[in-house]
């Protein structure tokens, strides 16, 4: 969790395990929705998923099995479809 809230203060690009699945993300915001569970929402840059291969993605922490920080890969400012005040996270933790 430390690691997801540094990249976002940063707005450094992750790279995750997800499923199974390796997969580079934006980390925009995480925190917990009302009943408690944790979740991050970033936007996918690159590597596998399950649907769709790039775009905005809402996963949930306990499936997140690994995340490190890309060295020298940074975003400058928010993707188009952001939402500062996400309608799934309502404890914020961290946010760009």
């Amino acid at each position: 969790m430390r690691v997801i809230k540094d990249a976002i203060q940063k707005k450094q690009v992750l790279l995750i395990l997800y499923k199974g699945l390796p997969r580079m993300i934006e980390a925009y915001i995480c925190g917990k929705n009302s009943t408690g569970q944790e979740f991050v929402r970033g936007y996918q840059i690159g590597g596998t998923s399950c649907t769709d291969d790039v775009g905005w993605k809402i996963l949930d922490m306990k499936k997140i099995q690994a995340a490190i920080e890309i060295p020298e890969h940074h975003f400058a400012k928010p993707r188009q479809g952001y939402v500062k005040n996400d309608p799934v996270i309502t404890t914020v933790y961290a946010q760009v």
